[in-house]
């Protein structure tokens, strides 16, 4: 199959790669705090100026896309699109919004392997630094403030898609979000701790939703 992607959009991929795999490979070997943005630069063969054209920072070349990311084109389609689950349809833009990432780097001449060694190498990272740890989680609640804001958006532009209408949208939204949170939470500790190998897009694409399932039905069958 030709590869039809101009060729800047190539090396502009191939560039993002080799800053993800410089930075994980230089704090899982000397720590976090132990690695500069220059040595990042150093082992990437770029200019400080770059890798700021690339990153937003030096912790997301180490952690890369936060957990419950959603891509800027996908956030409006979660906004503009009617559904009759919303945290199904959160849930499925976050997957896509992941698949979207890993096939850049694909396409910029990675393979499966490589993704799997960049993503085992940042849960060792994690593991390994209580500092690391806290900054995911810092991340993971920044995106899910953008995922709560954006179910209030929808809510308010689609009320027939409400199912607490005695409720102001931002309550009903604080529920949808927490959902939404917890199976992204749970998914992750599925694949971290009861899977032999990382999850690649078809697992994600069926598990994540799945989790979010597992929720809905444990809840059904509460009583108060």
């Amino acid at each position: 199959m030709i590869d039809d992607t101009p060729l800047r959009e190539r090396k502009r991929r191939a560039t993002r790669r080799r800053i993800e795999e410089a930075a994980t490979a230089l704090v899982e070997k000397h720590g976090f705090e132990n690695v500069t943005v220059e040595d990042i630069c150093r082992g990437a063969d770029i200019s400080r100026r770059t890798f700021f054209n690339y990153m937003e920072s030096k912790d997301e070349a180490v952690l890369g896309l936060p957990p419950m990311s959603i891509a800027e084109d996908r956030r409006r389609l979660l906004v503009d699109t009617p559904s009759d689950n919303l945290v199904r349809s959160a849930l499925e833009q976050i997957v896509a919004t992941m698949d979207d990432a890993e096939s850049e780097v694909i396409e910029a001449g990675a393979d499966q392997e490589f993704l799997n060694v960049l993503r085992e190498r940042r849960h060792r990272i994690v593991a390994a630094e209580p500092s690391v740890a806290m900054m995911s989680v810092n991340r993971f609640r920044e995106q899910a403030k953008l995922i709560h804001q954006l179910i209030v958006d929808h809510l308010e532009a689609h009320p027939a898609d409400r199912r607490l209408a005695e409720q102001p949208p931002e309550i009903e939204a604080s529920i949808i979000a927490a959902l939404i949170r917890e199976s992204v939470w749970l998914h992750m500790s599925r694949m971290t701790h009861h899977s032999e190998s990382p999850a690649d897009s078809a697992t994600r694409a069926r598990m994540l939703p799945e989790t979010g399932r597992i929720i809905s039905d444990f809840s059904k069958e509460l009583s108060w």
